[in-house]
């Protein structure tokens, strides 16, 4: 009995522990804080939206992507809507090369020319009008205008009446009915349609065209000597023939330059190097010719054979000016001039006001050297190599003149240097009256 007692007490404790709730472990149970953890739920959602996880391990549950969109509050972006999606930017109006309007996301704008800002006022956008709202050349604010933009070209048109703003006459000018072009693009436009001429300069001689059309022309001068060399176009002038000339150069230099106009060219360029200028070429007869002495005996290039005529012929073409980075004024006896230029490919606009002729040509300063070397060099004091080594720049012009220097510049110490000899001066280089000035490219 006592044996059948223990039988079912053993029985009852089996049945018992069999029936209580089992000891979970704790691995398995989700914490409290699983379900932003593991798939965070958008603050604004509500937890019928993102019900929590199941106890499934973490490995399986679906992954925390921003995949519910709809389910997302949008944010607004931090950008003026006044501003709108008006294409910022600079442009060039039609018809011009260096005029135009630059647009900043600021809401303000200029019209410029060149280096020059003429105007300086505000906008706003809304949709494809543009309000201009204050300017600071005495024009009446709050003008509308339309406009359209391809990618390429930004067209305004007066809302309303334009003659409403005929008083304001520049803004007429350049908002009526008028297209701008992408400035970048303007200037690789300018540049494709420049007709182009090579020289290739060798000890002593040139490669070139006999012919060319008259018009705004990029001359590439490539150096395949083993001594610098230039190119300078010389226009003769009317009635005054090539032997003419050609028997005024065995008098000197000055006889014969004053039987032309001196329209540009190349500036001196190291023995490998290329480089390349912009000039106009008036209908007419030539000479190009290489105006360096030899190191070694200081007879000039072109009394080796460095000269040739080229015949500038008139034509139907009519290529614009390219567009310029900066402006150089060249006087007597200075360069008006930037103390620094960037570094990188460069189109200078070149002007001589005079009044006579000069020259552009850029020097490299060599590691550690000034002016006051490049001085010391030119004047025979010191023998040796150059302390310098040029890279290009433009030729001479006569006073009036303009011309265009492309210049590939690397971040150093340069020297611009005109060796035009004065005839005022007893025919000293223009240099050693002043004209040379060091600058730095950054």
């Amino acid at each position: 009995m006592k044996k059948i007692l223990v039988s079912f007490l053993l029985v009852g404790i089996f049945i018992l522990a069999a029936c209580a709730p089992a000891a979970v472990p704790t691995a398995t149970l989700p914490p409290p804080t699983a379900a932003p953890t593991v798939a965070p739920p958008m603050p604004t959602a509500a937890p019928t939206v993102a019900p929590p996880m199941p106890t499934a391990a973490p490995t399986v549950a679906p992954p925390t992507s921003t995949a519910a969109p709809t389910a997302l509050p949008s944010t607004p972006k931090p950008t003026e809507a006044s501003i709108g999606d008006f294409p910022v930017g600079k442009y060039i109006k039609e018809g011009e090369t260096d005029y135009g309007l630059k647009f900043n996301n600021d809401r303000t704008f200029e019209v410029f020319q060149g280096e020059n800002v003429y105007v300086h006022a505000t906008y706003k956008a809304d949709g494809n009008t543009l309000t201009e709202t204050s300017n600071d050349g005495g024009c009446k604010t709050n003008v509308s205008f339309a406009y359209a933009f391809d990618g390429t070209h930004l067209t305004f048109h007066y809302v309303g009446n334009p003659d409403d703003d005929v008083d304001c006459h520049g803004r007429h000018a350049d908002f009526n009915g008028v297209t701008y072009t992408v400035a970048e693009k303007a200037a690789q436009s300018a540049k494709a349609a420049l007709p182009e001429i090579k020289v290739d300069a060798a000890d002593y001689s040139y490669t070139a065209p006999e012919t060319v059309t008259a018009g705004w022309t990029r001359v590439i001068l490539t150096n395949s000597g083993v001594e610098p060399h230039h190119v300078q176009f010389l226009r003769l002038n009317d009635g005054v023939t090539v032997a003419q000339f050609e028997e005024a150069l065995k008098q000197g230099e000055g006889p014969a330059l004053a039987m032309t106009n001196q329209v540009g060219g190349v500036g001196v360029i190291h023995p490998g190097g290329t480089a390349s200028a912009v000039i106009n070429l008036p209908a007419g007869e030539y000479i190009i010719l290489c105006l360096i002495p030899s190191p070694s005996d200081h007879v000039a290039h072109h009394a080796k054979g460095m000269i040739m005529p080229l015949s500038v012929q008139a034509g139907a073409r009519s290529a614009n000016e390219p567009q310029a980075d900066l402006t150089v004024n060249l006087k007597d006896f200075a360069f008006n001039m930037p103390d620094a230029l960037p570094a990188g490919k460069v189109t200078i606009r070149v002007t001589n006001d005079g009044p006579e002729p000069h020259e552009f040509n850029v020097l490299r300063l060599e590691a550690g050297k000034t002016v006051a070397d490049v001085m010391a060099f030119l004047g025979g004091q010191v023998a040796g190599p150059p302390p310098f080594i040029p890279v290009g720049g433009a030729n001479g012009i006569d006073v009036g003149l303009t011309q265009y220097a492309e210049l590939n510049l690397e971040p150093g110490n340069y020297v611009a240097i005109c060796n035009i000899p004065s005839p005022k001066a007893q025919g000293h280089p223009h240099f050693t009256l002043g004209m040379i000035k060091e600058f730095t490219v950054k």
